[in-house]
């Protein structure tokens, strides 16, 4: 199942893909979904931020395998970086490079505490793309990631959030920017899987609905500059577009 957030004419609506449209819903979040009657065609819907996140976290050195010696460890996001498809990442030139993350993100779906490897992922909505878009320069004297990781728009999260993707920990991913492909990689190589991290983040902090978790960057980061047109696609989750602007 297909979950979404678009812009219509009467503002927010939470929608699900049914039928060759996008069936307006009360309640994503609901064990059984309500449809209000209104529909929208596919073609030129305005997607938003699928979900409008209060906790934003994202796993730190859990980029390749090798980096399961490392200590699991995450990091908090500023939940006013959470943007849609198409809106734009906001690069400020006097801060050094810019890079974007292509990132596997689970969507949580109901409270989360205490989190085991054999229940966490029935705590999950389902998966989309994030953007855990980084400041490098900036991490040597940024020990808590403020400055590196909380600039304007930088966790796109989109386009929509898939329910039923049993591939989530080996599908592929691929980075594009102005239409070519720089990267192609796997959500394979992530150091710990989604269970594990969920474990992790559980033990110490509880999770809610519309909360997000992004996995890690599998060697998926690449620099970019204003002008640029950045894409990224996991097989499977769709392509998330947004461009680089000059802040």
């Amino acid at each position: 199942m297909r979950l979404a957030q678009i812009m219509s004419p009467q503002g927010r609506k939470e929608v699900v893909f049914k039928d060759n449209r996008w069936q307006v819903i009360t309640d994503m979040f609901a064990q059984v979904l309500t449809f209000t009657g209104e529909s929208f065609e596919d073609n030129g819907v305005v997607f938003l931020s699928p979900v409008q996140p209060r906790v934003i976290l994202a796993m730190a050195h859990n980029g390749t395998p090798d980096q399961i010696n490392n200590p699991a460890q995450a990091f908090h996001k500023s939940s006013r970086t959470a943007v849609g498809f198409g809106d734009s990442i906001y690069k400020d030139l006097r801060l050094g490079r810019l890079e974007v993350e292509c990132e596997l993100t689970a969507v949580i779906g109901k409270t989360a505490r205490k989190l085991t490897l054999g229940n966490a992922l029935e705590h999950v909505l389902g998966f989309t793309i994030g953007n855990d878009v980084t400041l490098p320069e900036q991490t040597p004297g940024d020990h808590l990631l403020l400055q590196t990781k909380n600039g304007d728009g930088f966790t796109p999260l989109g386009p929509w959030i898939e329910t039923e993707f049993p591939n989530f920990d080996n599908s592929t991913m691929f980075v594009r920017v102005n239409g070519k492909q720089v990267i192609e990689t796997s959500t394979n190589q992530l150091a710990r899987g989604v269970a594990e991290q969920l474990v992790h983040i559980t033990k110490y902090t509880t999770l809610g609905p519309g909360d997000v978790v992004l996995g890690g960057s599998p060697m998926s980061m690449y620099p970019v500059e204003p002008g640029d047109i950045v894409e990224l696609e996991i097989i499977g989750l769709g392509v998330l577009i947004n461009p680089i602007v000059k802040l």
